[in-house]
C-alpha cells in the first residue's frame, strides 16, 4: 500500500509541477500519467517477485531443501534447459560457481541428484535427476500454481500482452548485464522484425515461423544470443 500511494504521490507531484511551470496541460498531465503507471508497474513487479520467492521458499522447506537447491533441482530437471556445466547453472540462477557446487553436492548426498562423469573428460560431470529427486521436483513446481491460478483470470490476449512487456523487461536487463542469461526470443539472433516475403511482424528465422505475443518463449533450447 506504501509503495503503491508514493506512486500515487509522484504521478500527482510531477503533474502539479508542469502546471506550475506554465506548460502544456496535456503534454504534462500526460507525462505524469506515464511516470505514475511505470512506476506501479515496478512496484506490481516486485510485489509478484516478494511472493514468488516466499512461495519458492516454503516449497523448498517441505522438502527440506534450501532455495538455492529448489531452484538448482528445478533447472535440472527442466527439459529445454539441456546438459548445462557448474558456469552455466551458475549464470543462469545468478549465483556463483561455488554456491552451484555446494547445492549440488548436497542434492547428490540426499539422493535427488546423481554426479555423472563426462565421457570426454573425466574431470566433469553432469547432474542427473534421480528418481526421487524428480518426485520432489515435480511437488516443488507447485509452487508456481497460485501465481497461474491469478493469471488465469485474464483473457488469452491480456496475457499475450502481458509476456511481451515482461519479455521486453527481461531483454533490457539483458543488454544491460543485469540478467546474464536470457533465453528469450527478443535476446535471440534469429528474431526477424518481417517475414522472408515481407508481411510487417516478427517471425523466427531459425523454425522459419511467425511470432505472436503469445507464441514468445521465455527459455528457447535453439537460442542463440543477438549480437548487443
Amino acid at each position: 500500500m506504501a509503495a503503491e500511494s508514493g506512486a500515487v504521490e509522484r504521478e500527482l507531484g510531477t503533474s502539479g509541477t508542469s502546471g506550475a511551470s506554465g506548460g502544456s496541460g496535456v503534454s504534462g498531465a500526460s507525462g505524469a500519467a506515464s511516470d505514475g503507471l511505470d512506476a506501479r508497474l515496478v512496484d506490481a513487479v516486485e510485489r509478484l517477485g516478494d511472493a514468488g520467492r516466499a512461495m519458492l521458499r516454503d516449497a523448498a522447506k517441505r522438502e527440506g531443501l534450501s532455495v538455492t537447491q529448489a531452484q538448482l533441482l528445478l533447472r535440472v530437471t527442466t527439459p529445454s534447459a539441456g546438459p548445462q556445466s557448474t558456469g552455466s547453472f551458475a549464470r543462469w540462477l545468478e549465483v556463483s560457481a561455488p554456491t552451484v557446487s555446494d547445492a549440488a553436492a548436497a542434492l547428490v548426498r540426499k539422493g535427488l541428484l546423481e554426479a555423472v562423469p563426462d565421457v570426454t573428460d573425466t574431470r566433469r560431470s553432469s547432474w542427473v535427476p534421480t528418481g526421487p529427486g524428480r518426485e520432489a521436483a515435480e511437488r516443488l513446481h507447485g509452487w508456481r500454481d497460485p501465481l497461474a491460478a491469478g493469471l488465469s483470470a485474464c483473457s488469452p490476449q491480456e496475457r499475450a500482452v502481458a509476456l511481451r512487456v515482461l519479455l521486453e523487461a527481461v531483454a533490457s536487463l539483458n543488454r544491460t548485464g543485469r540478467i546474464t542469461v536470457a533465453r528469450t526470443c527478443l535476446t535471440c539472433r534469429f528474431l526477424r522484425q518481417e517475414a522472408p516475403d515481407g508481411r510487417a511482424g516478427e517471425w523466427c528465422g531459425l523454425l522459419e515461423a511467425p511470432l505472436a505475443a503469445a507464441d514468445l518463449r521465455v527459455d528457447c533450447p535453439e537460442h542463440e544470443p543477438a549480437s548487443r
